[in-house]
């Protein structure tokens, strides 16, 4: 073993020289710092530079150990500090070799004090709604998965399986408002809430090596993240909600995607008509639910989870016509389906902030006075 701390020492002096003020901090983290070392462990060592623009690294290995100090920028701390980076135990285990001044230290201290805020149970939905955002960022190395998969490349379908993976055990553990090594998976299945035969389903997704089969083995992973990752969501996501709050504002906006259907009608585009239309359907669907379940939507949901049968309070169909193509029968359609929404808005409280007149509108702007 080499002498770690001299070793540091030249390192960190190095460094100084090469950056001098533009350096914040040096800091120390990993297995050497809390003794969970084994013969392969390396050395971890990052520096702050002041500014995002600048690099700069020195990687050496000193006696069979490597020695890795690298930038890691302000804003790659604030990843971390919000859980949107695997690292983010290194906010919570370092130890500070050098401080440009108590700011930099100080600011460094705040995100730790950030991130430990998410463990908190109070930080409960936020980290439920980062674990949700979090799952969606697995979508292009899905499809790099499927890709390679279908073409037979063996190494590129592992690689996306690996970082799919990695994803995965990330967002579960963020669920779990648990910051921990989820390179160690000892540690993840450790963890209190799982998807449902979570184990298993890893264990087969690490032992797949066939192109198929690995994307068998992932599909059967997301799909069942996915599933718990719903129930989280209803579960943490939930709060009584009231057709006044959600759609408070809603009606001149949902009439503004009904002027954009009809407009698109008139020009007989297609793509204009199909954005507006499922924009009305989404913003319908997921303010009703939200007054009908509690349940907050966010854009890890497919419709599919908070469609409402808008039929069944009295809606006309449009999605019927836009399948057909039928622009005559969809304008039609759209002209009833404001008259329905303004009823619905009426009937459950809901103010329309709709006015004819320049002096409607201010009686509607003026202040109230102030009560008592």
């Amino acid at each position: 073993m080499p002498d770690i701390p001299s070793t540091i020492a030249l390192l960190q002096d190095a460094l100084l020289r090469r950056f001098g003020d533009e350096i914040d901090l040096i800091f120390q983290y990993g297995s050497h710092l809390h003794g969970a070392t084994n013969r392969f462990s390396d050395v971890d060592l990052s520096w702050v530079p002041v500014h995002d623009t600048t690099w700069g690294s020195i990687t050496v290995m000193v006696d069979e150990t490597l020695f890795d100090l690298y930038a890691m920028h302000w804003s790659h701390l604030e990843r971390m500090a919000d859980f949107r980076d695997v690292s983010s135990s290194v906010l919570l285990h370092n130890r500070i070799l050098y401080q440009r001044n108590d700011a930099a230290a100080e600011r460094f201290a705040a995100l730790a004090g950030r991130l430990r805020a998410g463990l908190e149970p109070s930080g409960r939905r936020d980290m439920v709604r980062r674990a949700l955002e979090i799952f969606q960022s697995s979508g292009y190395d899905y499809y790099l998965l499927r890709e390679q998969a279908a073409a037979g490349h063996a190494a590129g379908t592992l690689k996306s399986a690996q970082a799919i993976l990695r994803t995965v055990l990330h967002c579960v553990a963020v669920a779990n408002q648990a910051c921990i090594d989820t390179r160690k998976l000892a540690q993840v299945l450790a963890l209190p809430r799982l998807p449902d035969g979570f184990a298993v389903t890893v264990e087969r997704a690490i032992a797949a090596m066939a192109p198929r089969d690995v994307q068998k083995t992932i599909d059967a992973l997301l799909a069942s993240t996915r599933a718990w990752l719903l129930a989280e969501q209803r579960a943490a996501l939930r709060a009584d909600a009231t057709y006044a709050a959600v759609f408070h504002a809603g009606y001149p906006e949902l009439k503004r995607d009904l002027q954009a259907i009809m407009l698109a009608c008139e020009q007989a585009d297609l793509y204009a008509a199909k954005g507006a239309v499922l924009s009305l359907l989404h913003e319908m669907s997921r303010g009703i639910a939200q007054v009908a379940t509690g349940i907050e939507v966010t854009r890890f949901n497919a419709l599919a989870d908070y469609e409402q049968q808008l039929m069944v309070l009295g809606f006309p169909a449009l999605l019927a016509p836009l399948v057909a193509g039928d622009f005559h029968a969809l304008e039609r359609q759209c002209h009833h389906f404001d008259r329905r929404l303004q009823a619905f808005l009426q009937e459950n409280g809901v103010g329309l902030n709709d006015f004819a007149t320049l002096e409607e509108l201010k009686l509607f702007l003026r202040p109230s006075p102030p009560s008592g």
